[in-house]
C-alpha cells in the first residue's frame, strides 16, 4: 500500500474535524433550540436585511465620492499590520497548528508542509472575505485607482501580518515590545509625511535583526492555545455552558510576567540567570560605564553641536569594550563549570544590547534638541543598531577567543570605516549608506589562524 501525501492526510484530517463540529452543533440544536422560536427568528432576520438593505442604499449615496479622504492612507496598510500582528503575538499564534496536526508530524509527514497548508487555508479564506466585504464599498466609495490600491496592499499586508505573528509568538516578550515601539514610531513618521519607502525599510531592517537569531518554536503552548480556540465553539458553548479553555492562562500580562514551567532548566535561561548575577556584582562599573557614555552624547553636543560626529562613535567604542572586559571575567564566572560556548555568549549579548538601549534614547534625544529632520534621525537610527548588532557580538566572539588563548585575525579597518561612517552620518545622512557595506562585507567575521 503506498503511503498517501501529506495534503492528502491534511485534507481527510480537516474532514473528519468539520464533520465533529458539524454533529456537535446538531446536537446542541436538537437539545436546546425550539423549532417555533427558530421560525420567528428567521422572520425577524429578514425583516431586518430589508431595512438594512435601504439604510444602505441611503448610505451610500451619502458617502459617495468621500472615500478620497482615506485614499492616501492606504500605505499605512503594511505598518497597521505590523503592529496588529505583535500585538496579537502575544496570546495567539494565528495558524491553526492542533495537536492533530502535531501528531502527523511525527508520521512520514513534514511539520513544516502542514504549517504552510494551514496558513494558506487562511490566506485563501481572508482573501474571500476581502472580495466580499471590501472591495465592493471601496470600488463605490473610492476612484478606480485607490480602490486597487488599497485592495492590493490589503492582499500583502495580511500574509505579513499572519507570518509576523506566527514568529513573534514563541520569542520572548521583548521582542514584541521592541516591534510595537518601532512600529509605532515608523506610524508616527508616516502621518508626519516622511517618505514611504524609508518607513518599509526601517520595518525590513527590524524584520532582519529580529530572525537573524533562529530559535525553536514553543510547540506544547501553541498546541494549548490552538486545541482550545478550535474546539471552544461559541454557539455550543453558549447553551451548554461549558468553555473549552487552554490549560495555563495565556493572557498578555502572563506572558509578560508569569514564566514558563520548566523554563529555568533550559540553558540558554540558566546562563542568563548566571549573567545576572555577575552584572548585579559589576553594577558600580555598569552604572559608571551608561552614565558615562550617555554624557558624552548628551552634553558635549549641546555646547557644540557638530561635536556629535565624534562623540558618538567614541560612546560605541568605550561600551563595547567595557562591554566586552565585563565578558572577559567568563572564567571566573563559571569558575570550573563546564560551560556551552554559543549559548554563553548569546546570552551574555542579550544583556549587552538591552544595556545599549539608554545610549539609542540619549541620541534621539539630542538630535530632537538639535532640530534634526525625522528622516535623518530614522536612518541614524537604523545604522547604529545594525553597527552595534553585528561589531559587539563579534567583540564578544573575540573575548572568548582570548580567554580560550586561540589565535584569530580580524580587519579592524572594517570597524574603524564603520564608526567614521557613523560619524559622517550625522553630518549627512547619506554617508550612512555605506554602514552595511562594511558590516555585511564578505569577510566580516573573525577568521582563525593555525598556529604554525
Amino acid at each position: 500500500m503506498e503511503p498517501r501525501t501529506t495534503y492528502s492526510v491534511y485534507k481527510w484530517l480537516r474532514k473528519k474535524r468539520w464533520k465533529k463540529k458539524i454533529d456537535l452543533y446538531q446536537q446542541t440544536y436538537n437539545m436546546v433550540v425550539d423549532p417555533v422560536m427558530v421560525f420567528y427568528s428567521g422572520l425577524f432576520i429578514i425583516f431586518c436585511l430589508f431595512i438594512g438593505y435601504d439604510w444602505l442604499q441611503q448610505l451610500l449615496t451619502v458617502l459617495d465620492g468621500r472615500g478620497g479622504i482615506i485614499a492616501p492612507y492606504a500605505l499605512f496598510l503594511p505598518l497597521l499590520a505590523v503592529i496588529s500582528a505583535a500585538i496579537t503575538s502575544f496570546t495567539d499564534p494565528g495558524i491553526r497548528f492542533t495537536s492533530s496536526e502535531f501528531q502527523l508530524s511525527f508520521l512520514p509527514h513534514s511539520r513544516k508542509t502542514l504549517v504552510n497548508y494551514l496558513f494558506l487555508e487562511k490566506y485563501i479564506l481572508q482573501i474571500l472575505i476581502i472580495i466580499v466585504v471590501p472591495l465592493p464599498f471601496a470600488f463605490v466609495l473610492m476612484s478606480w485607482e485607490s480602490a486597487v490600491l488599497w485592495v492590493s496592499l490589503l492582499f500583502l499586508s495580511y500574509p505579513l501580518s499572519l507570518w509576523l505573528q506566527w514568529k513573534l509568538f514563541s520569542l520572548p516578550s521583548i521582542y514584541k515590545m521592541s516591534v510595537i515601539l518601532f512600529s509605532a514610531i515608523f506610524s508616527i513618521l508616516f502621518f508626519f509625511d516622511y517618505p514611504v519607502l524609508l518607513l518599509y525599510l526601517g520595518i525590513s531592517v527590524l524584520f532582519l535583526l529580529l530572525f537573524m537569531r533562529k530559535e525553536d518554536l514553543d510547540w506544547g503552548r501553541i498546541i494549548d492555545i490552538n486545541d482550545a480556540r478550535v474546539w471552544n465553539m461559541w454557539l455550543v458553548g453558549y447553551f451548554t455552558e461549558v468553555k473549552i479553555k487552554p490549560p495555563k492562562r495565556f493572557g498578555i500580562t502572563k506572558s509578560i510576567w508569569k514564566k514558563k514551567r520548566g523554563r529555568h532548566y533550559s540553558v540558554q535561561h540558566l546562563y542568563g540567570r548566571i549573567w545576572t548575577g555577575y552584572l548585579q556584582r559589576s553594577a558600580d562599573v555598569i552604572w559608571k560605564t551608561i552614565p558615562t557614555v550617555c554624557l558624552i552624547i548628551l552634553v558635549i553636543p549641546m555646547r557644540v553641536d557638530w561635536m556629535l560626529m565624534f562623540t558618538l562613535p567614541i560612546a560605541i567604542v568605550v561600551y563595547h569594550e567595557v562591554a566586552g572586559g565585563l565578558f572577559s571575567d567568563v572564567e571566573n564566572v563559571f569558575h570550573s563549570m563546564p560551560f556551552e560556548e554559543e549559548s554563553c555568549k548569546t546570552s551574555y549579548i542579550n544583556w549587552a544590547y538591552i544595556g545599549f538601549f539608554p545610549v539609542v534614547i540619549c541620541f534621539f534625544s539630542i538630535q530632537m534638541i538639535l532640530g534634526e529632520s525625522f528622516v535623518a534621525i530614522g536612518m541614524q537610527l537604523i545604522a547604529i543598531i545594525l553597527f552595534v548588532y553585528v561589531d559587539l557580538a563579534q567583540v564578544i566572539n573575540e573575548r572568548m577567543m582570548m580567554v580560550q588563548k586561540e589565535n584569530f585575525y580580524r580587519e579592524e579597518w572594517r570597524r574603524v570605516a564603520g564608526l567614521i561612517l557613523l560619524g559622517a552620518g550625522v553630518y549627512h545622512p547619506l554617508f550612512l549608506l555605506g554602514v552595511p557595506l562594511v558590516v555585511f562585507k564578505p569577510g566580516r567575521s573573525i577568521r582563525k589562524e593555525l598556529i604554525s
